[in-house]
């Protein structure tokens, strides 16, 4: 980082109160741990190198990710999708707020792919620390609902090259039934409850918020899940059969405009 982006970077941190700093580190410290703890479970030996599925294919499409390309991997986790990139070669730096999981992701990389083009960044998203216009795309899976987006979005447009684009892989909250039940149903009558405390699904307001740091935000479902949160969390794909009816009817709703309440959502941010 050069002295100019070092000075803009504190300029807009102190941009920051006391109860925002509170808030945020509070927040770090719940996703760090959750994260770190979560990573003593995982083996990077014995994770392969997988396909990207349709989700994450459709993530790497829509950034337009190719040979030579800086992209910023947000919340890599694991490094599903940092593998992803590499395999397309783009020269990628992986962030992320927890140690342990990048830990897994660099040794993945180890062993299956090239380390020279990867670089990894252990910070939070709201503050990376990244010098300003330095990527061709950002993408990210299941990331922008654990952070602050109001702290993250601009220095997300930041770090971001003029007329370069964002594109994630989220959860929405624009279903008002799977809406219900995440927030009555989850963590009772057997239905299990996943991820950390500060986690949500994104609502129109942090739409909003995206629209305020990117000159065009827009949604798009190129694959459907509103049954297969069904099939995960209440049948729990125990029934082969029930899980291809669930299948079958997302994929008749991402055929109509009932689309827009799939729990899944492709958001598509660009400078």
């Amino acid at each position: 980082m050069d002295r100019l982006d070092g000075l803009l970077l504190e300029a807009r941190q102190l941009m920051l109160n006391r109860d925002d700093l509170v808030h945020l580190r509070g927040r770090w410290d719940r996703e760090q741990a959750f994260h770190d703890d979560l990573a003593t479970t995982l083996d990077a030996a014995t994770l392969p190198a997988v396909e990207p599925g349709p989700s994450e294919s459709a993530v790497l499409d829509a950034a337009g990710v190719a040979p030579g390309r800086r992209v910023l991997d947000l919340g890599c986790g694991h490094g599903d999708l940092t593998l992803a990139l590499l395999a397309r070669g783009a020269t990628v730096t992986a962030l992320d707020l927890s140690p342990g999981m990048l830990a897994v992701a660099r040794r993945r990389v180890e062993l299956h792919a090239n380390v020279r083009s990867v670089t990894f960044v252990t910070a939070p998203v709201e503050r990376t620390g990244l010098p300003t216009s330095n990527f061709d795309v950002i993408v990210g899976r299941y990331i922008l609902h654990h952070v602050d987006l109001r702290a993250a979005s601009p220095e997300l447009a930041r770090i971001l090259a003029p007329g370069a684009r964002a594109v994630f892989l989220e959860n929405s909250g624009a279903n008002p039934v799977l809406t219900f039940a995440r927030d009555h149903l989850a963590g009772r009558f057997g239905i299990p409850r996943y991820g950390t405390k500060d986690e949500r699904p994104l609502v129109a307001e942090d739409w909003r918020i995206l629209e305020q740091s990117f000159s065009r935000v827009r949604q798009e479902f190129p694959v459907v899940d509103v049954f297969e949160l069904v099939n995960r969390q209440v049948l729990r794909y125990r029934s082969p059969r029930a899980a291809s009816v669930c299948r079958r009817l997302d994929h008749m709703i991402g055929r109509t405009a009932l689309r827009k309440y799939s729990y899944r959502v492709l958001v598509v941010a660009e400078k």
